[in-house]
């Protein structure tokens, strides 16, 4: 081979190498941007893991407030049905077992802004804490329970148990009780109390309260009862109160000793809830100046004929069909005094059969509970339905001491009466008020001798409207005097023993007038009866029959059979009235869902995403207001795929996955091209 053909073979040689070289160089190039995009990434993931700083407050004998700042929660995604990412917050004992976490413990679901920062606040009952124990604030994902494998992230906290449960040495009930005598009239007992900070409002209590009595010393409180004179005293912000209790000189015996106790509001005395007592000196010579042994007690006796004991007068005024009005006049009621939480004594009147047993006195009676003046006198007046009255009876009115039923040894007095029989029911006999329940018959219409007066029978059919007599029923509202029985509250329900009033009621007696019809002697009457044709507007009523139902639909109102794990359904019920709030739940295993509250159109909505792990089959969702239960019975059917549904951006594909996917891809035509190029290079050597 000549040494030019060498040459040119080297040439060929040298040039195919600076080829090679040239590609290898290439490769590794792309190698490397490659690299340098995947490892971007994923360091920045790695910096980017989520963790969390908890600050503590304390708030005395009440809660711990966590305020909560996070970041590092970017990756998280939100959820079917969230409008964001949310991450759940709860307080958990140091070294405890998460699988122990219930879903009805204290917790948060914190929502993650978009940089993947978060601030919320934890709030934690005292109940739920002890000081013997180390507690952490741990983070998880959303709708989960947490688990050592899913834990975002945990930190420590520090509790300030001093200022959480401070001592309570200063806070025990105290008072004073300094007697200041009224000769013959009463002790005035000047209560000064401290340390009642602990107590608490009751509902429907602007400021808590106390009550107080006077009591025999070493008296069973068992015996306290309800009409025994108390107060009830109201607790300022400091724990401090300061009130009098009056007790009237005639409930004092000066052979006794006596002390004044308290105890919680709407409740009995007893040896274990007293807040505190204390013994009281009473000056006797000062309350009674007089001796008995003195002679002005002879004249005393005269004493007794100023109140002659309580009289009074019932005047009768007839309403014809309708009732009878009896004006009370009454005097010599002056000893009566007002019952706890009256402003002023009241005295019970009611109309009696005479000679009747004051045993068979019902609390429904019709009655009233009138005021007494100043001076004693008394002016009321007791209405008594028609209803109530027969004319072959003889009647009185009889009084009686408030919040008590009367007997024959605490009637204060009583007053025979007598009704104009015939102005209270004109017609020929009384005693046809009870047949206007005949109109119902279509039959007696024709009983009339007067042809015209068949016409009537149609319109008896307005004796419909004597059904209204029902509303009669309401006079049962003076059963409200058996208020004031609640020991609950001795000084302030016992008002409501002044509801009697409510006897008024006893008007609406007044459809007996539909026994008009029966007068076939004025057949122009009959004729205004057409009015009453409105009552057939009540056909309306129909309407009502919807009954509350639940409905199963999709985020549109559309009806559904059943829901998939993973979806999405929204609980509608209808019709409630606005406003009416729910508690939705779903069963067996309690899922509490967002309340429904019932809009102006009467329709209460919750939605809840299915769990993708929610059990499939028939399950209970159940909606539960103040005073009604409704349930329906739904189906959650399989995901249509594994996983269908989850939602659970931790376990899905991201932009790492991505990533790693392309460079897959990058790899296999690298690849390509060396093999390409290894082809060539073999083929130049050859020639």
């Amino acid at each position: 081979m000549t040494e030019t053909a060498l040459a040119a073979r080297r040439a060929r040689g040298d040039g195919g190498q600076l080829r090679r070289r040239g590609i290898l160089a290439f490769v590794m190039t792309a190698f490397v941007a490659v690299g340098g995009v995947i490892a971007a990434p994923i360091a920045a993931q790695a910096a980017e893991e989520p963790s969390i700083m908890v600050g503590v407050t304390e708030v005395a004998n009440e809660r711990v407030v966590f305020a909560i700042e996070g970041t590092g929660f970017g990756d998280i995604q939100a959820l079917p049905g969230q409008t964001e990412p949310h991450a759940y917050f709860k307080l958990n004992e140091v070294g405890s077992d998460l699988s122990e976490v219930a879903q009805d413990d204290t917790s948060i679901s914190a929502s993650i802004a978009e940089g993947g920062t978060l601030s919320d606040e934890l709030s934690v009952p005292i109940g739920e804490l002890d000081a013997s124990k180390s507690y952490e604030v741990i983070s998880w994902p959303s709708r989960s329970f947490p688990t050592e494998e899913n834990v975002y992230a945990r930190t420590a906290v520090t509790i300030d148990w001093d200022a959480l449960f401070p001592s309570d040495e200063a806070a025990v009930p105290s008072f004073t009780a300094e007697a200041t005598e009224f000769a013959d009239e009463r002790v005035d007992f000047a209560i000064e109390g401290s340390g009642f900070g602990d107590v608490t409002a009751l509902p429907g209590q602007t400021e808590p309260h106390a009550y107080f009595t006077l009591i025999e010393v070493d008296a069973d409180l068992s015996e306290v009862g309800q009409a025994d004179t108390a107060i009830s005293a109201s607790i300022a912000e400091d724990g401090t109160l300061s009130d009098v209790l009056e007790v009237p000189a005639d409930d004092l015996d000066a052979t006794k000793s006596y002390e004044v106790i308290s105890w919680p509001s709407r409740s009995f005395p007893s040896d274990d809830n007293l807040y505190a007592r204390t013994a009281v000196t009473i000056d006797w010579d000062a309350l009674f100046p007089e001796e008995p042994s003195e002679p002005a007690e002879p004249s005393e006796p005269a004493e007794p004929e100023e109140p002659v004991g309580p009289t009074f007068a019932a005047e009768a005024t007839e309403v014809a069909n309708e009732r009878v009005d009896f004006a009370i006049e009454g005097s010599g009621f002056g000893d009566v005094t007002a019952l706890p939480g009256q402003t002023e004594p009241h005295v019970y009147f009611k109309l009696n059969e005479v000679g009747s047993d004051l045993s068979e006195v019902a609390q429904d009676d019709t009655s009233i509970s009138a005021e007494v003046a100043e001076d004693g006198t008394i002016t009321d007046v007791l209405p008594v339905p028609a209803g109530e009255l027969d004319s072959a009876k003889s009647y009185e009115v009889i009084s009686w001491p408030s919040r008590s039923f009367p007997t024959e040894e605490n009637v204060y007095a009583r007053a025979d009466v007598t009704i104009d029989w015939d102005a209270l029911f004109p017609e020929s006999d009384p005693s046809e008020p009870a047949e206007p329940s005949e109109p119902a018959e279509p039959g007696e219409p024709a009983e009339p001798t007067d042809p015209a007066e068949p016409t009537e029978p149609a319109e008896p059919t307005e004796p419909a409207e004597p059904t209204d007599p029902a509303e009669p029923t309401d006079p049962t509202e003076p059963s409200e005097p058996a208020e004031p029985s609640e020991p609950a509250e001795p000084t302030e329900p016992t008002d409501p023993a002044e509801p009697t009033g409510p006897a008024e009621p006893a008007e609406p007696t007044s459809p007996a007038e539909p026994t008009g019809p029966a007068e076939p002697t004025d057949p122009a009457e009959p004729t205004e009866p057409a009015a009453p044709s409105e009552p057939a507007a009540p056909t309306a009523t129909a309407e009502p029959t919807q009954e509350t139902a639940i409905e199963l639909t999709d985020g549109s109102g559309n009806p559904l059979d059943g829901v998939a794990q993973g979806g999405d359904v929204t609980f509608r019920i209808a019709p409630v009235e606005a406003g009416t709030e729910f508690a939705v739940t779903v069963h067996s295993d309690p899922v509490t869902l967002p309340t429904a509250v019932g809009d102006a159109d009467g329709v209460a909505t919750s939605s809840w995403t299915v769990p993708a792990d929610f059990p499939v089959g028939d399950h209970t969702v159940r909606f539960v207001s103040d005073t009604d239960t409704y349930e329906l019975t739904f189906t959650v059917l399989a995901a249509d795929a594994p996983g269908g549904g989850s939602g659970l951006a931790p376990t899905g594909s991201g932009p790492a996955t991505e990533l790693l996917a392309g460079a897959g891809i990058m790899t296999i035509l690298c690849g390509a091209v060396l093999i390409l190029v290894r082809r060539r290079v073999v083929s130049a050597s050859a020639r």
